[in-house]
């Protein structure tokens, strides 16, 4: 056979024509497919030659057809992503995210399971043009037809969707139908009863412990760090935060609401008879080997209670020092401080910025058997071995100040302060320090230089503050790229010129991006690497805070010690931990350097990560 005869097959003769509109869509579908991937820059032509040589071959040894898409999948060539796109413009069909689109989930089931996997259509429920239905093909005559068979509709509003995500809603929507719940609540304390609270035979028929079961386990293995139910006008909406970025997931019949939320405040031990205030409680689910802690809140909403479920990891997941992202010069200051006996290290930065997590890999640092360690905690997020924790309780009057004076008479080697949020706390953390105790403690600022002068604006004499303070490690959180798609790719013009960067000042470094895939939900990122910004305390810093210094003159006393959240973001980015647009989101540019003169020696630039 020549070497081309494949070639030839590509551009046969067309078709017999036939009548049924479907099936000549289908026809033409066929010869368009690889042209709109071509014309999309996915593959190029010969790689088209090559894949329409793999199909026929497949064809002839299974005697079936495999799609094409399927088959650019498979081998790697194209992503779910691109064939769905390049389907939408073969078919002038919409290409949707199914995580934001509604379900009705009687309408999803009146497709039986296997065929709705088998033929890849999930039945989203009526819409403006008809029925709304996802397909993976749509170009599937026997699958529209099963559609309108079993639903009794003959008018279809087809939209196009990816294998992966058909796949996953439809184990949701099954899932709620199923005899066992993916997650096992293994603490559930009897409620309040009231007479118009579900019982708890009612929710057990429902479908909401099931659903509940469904997302929880969904959010877990997603790696998520928090689940929002919330009530809407139109549905019950479910979102992830995931690398701390909102998710939308699914949503809900807006009538599962209050089973929904009365089975979580069952599996927390909250009184499913108040509604008008809000409540805390704790939880622990099993998914599968996996036990998670969950923190769950409760809040009063114009639409009805909104709950916030937090995802506490367990104490195996604390990573060490060496796993946070700290640059090496920084990991050798802040294992040297921690060696220490005595002294108060600050960890500073918003919320969600990973300072807790710090504070626990600090501790695994410092955990000894020669060490008595002690934490104050609201709450005791995870719980350690070998060490005390207690948990503050205001309401009950067990306060950071009252909890320290009482750990302080406990003959402490390191204390875990869990914030310093007054001047009562701030002194008797400092008083600690002074007196033989390694002291550890969050505080709230934007960067490490406004910690010493916040805690002097608190009331603190700046002669306490010099004498008891060693470190201050500012920190920030920032996504990292996929690397099931991330490829080497330049930042943009726009982002360069906002960070004070030109390509030049990329020449050693190795950027990359995510193009977003299945495994990343599209995002291009999967992950989180910490940032880190030091003040550490030297003589000269010594001096300048005895002398009253601003944040910028600490900042210049500080010398090569120092270096920016920005500086370490752009190193992170320059090295490929993460993406130079995620580093100026998620950094702000350095108040004390960029156009603002600073006295001092020359530091290193660290913008390109490479020194000057």
């Amino acid at each position: 056979m020549p070497a081309d005869a494949h070639k030839v097959n590509r551009r046969r003769p067309e078709p017999v024509p036939t009548r049924d509109p479907a099936v000549r869509k289908e026809q033409v579908l066929r010869r368009r497919l690889g042209d709109v991937l071509v014309d999309h820059g996915v593959l190029d032509a010969s790689q088209l030659d090559r894949m329409l040589i793999v199909q026929s071959d497949d064809r002839a040894a299974r005697g079936s057809r495999v799609r094409l898409g399927q088959l650019l999948v498979d081998r790697g060539v194209a992503t779910e992503d691109e064939v769905a796109r390049a389907l939408g413009d073969a078919l002038e069909l919409p290409v949707v995210d199914l995580s934001t689109e509604p379900v009705d989930l009687d309408e999803a089931r009146r497709l039986p399971q296997s065929l709705a996997e088998r033929l890849g259509v999930l039945v989203l429920g009526p819409g403006p043009r008809g029925l709304r239905v996802a397909a993976v093909d749509p170009t599937n005559v026997v699958a529209m037809d099963d559609v309108r068979l079993h639903s009794g509709q003959r008018q279809l509003d087809v939209v196009i969707a990816t294998p992966s995500d058909v796949r996953a809603q439809l184990e949701r929507v099954w899932s709620l139908s199923g005899e066992t719940t993916e997650a096992t609540f293994l603490t559930e304390e009897p409620a309040a009863e009231d007479d118009e609270a579900p019982t708890d035979a009612e929710l057990d028929q429902s479908p909401a412990v099931r659903l509940v079961g469904a997302f929880v386990a969904d959010a877990v293995r997603a790696g998520a760090s928090d689940v929002h139910v919330e009530p809407q006008a139109e549905g019950l909406r479910i979102r992830f935060r995931v690398d701390g970025v909102m998710r939308d997931v699914m949503m809900a019949a807006r009538s599962l609401h209050p089973s929904v939320t009365s089975r979580l405040k069952i599996m927390s031990g909250l009184d499913i008879a108040e509604r008008r205030l809000p409540q805390d409680g704790r939880a622990r689910i099993t998914v599968g080997d996996r036990t998670v802690d969950v923190r769950v809140s409760t809040l009063p909403a114009v639409h009805g209670e909104k709950v916030v479920l937090r995802l506490l990891p367990a104490a195996e997941a604390v990573t060490g020092l060496s796993g946070l992202g700290l640059e090496p010069d920084q990991f050798a200051v802040v294992h040297e401080v921690l060696e220490r006996p005595q002294g108060l290290i600050l960890i500073t930065g918003p919320t969600g910025s990973g300072k807790t997590n710090t504070l626990y890999s600090a501790m695994s640092e410092v955990l000894d058997p020669e060490r008595n360690v002690i934490t104050l905690e609201d709450p005791v997020e995870m719980q350690l071995p070998g060490i005390t924790q207690v948990q503050i309780n205001d309401r009950t009057g067990m306060t950071f100040a009252r909890g320290l004076r009482a750990v302080l008479r406990q003959d402490p080697d390191v204390v875990l302060v869990g914030e310093i949020r007054d001047l009562e706390t701030a002194e008797l953390a400092m008083r600690a320090a002074l007196t033989g105790h390694l002291v550890l403690a969050t505080l709230h600022t934007n960067d490490a230089a406004s910690a010493p002068t916040r805690l002097v604006d608190m009331g603190i004499a700046p002669y306490l503050v010099a004498s008891a303070l060693e470190l201050v490690v500012a920190q920030r959180l920032l996504r990292q790229p996929c690397p099931s798609c991330s490829e080497s790719q330049l930042p943009t013009e726009e982002i360069l010129a906002s960070l004070g960067l030109t390509l030049t000042d990329l020449s050693h470094a190795k950027p990359v991006a995510g193009r977003g895939c299945v495994a990343c939900a599209g995002s291009g990122y999967r992950g989180r690497t910490g940032v880190f910004e030091l003040l550490l305390v030297t003589p000269n810093v010594r001096r300048a805070l005895l002398a009253g210094a601003s944040e910028e003159q600490l900042v210049a006393a500080a010398g090569d010690t120092y270096a920016s959240l920005r500086d370490a973001g752009l190193a992170a980015a320059a090295a490929g931990r993460t993406t130079y647009s995620e580093a100026l989101r998620g950094t702000r540019a350095d108040a004390y350097r960029d156009g603002a003169p600073t006295a001092g020696p020359e530091r290193p630039d660290r913008r390109s990560g490479v020194a000057s």
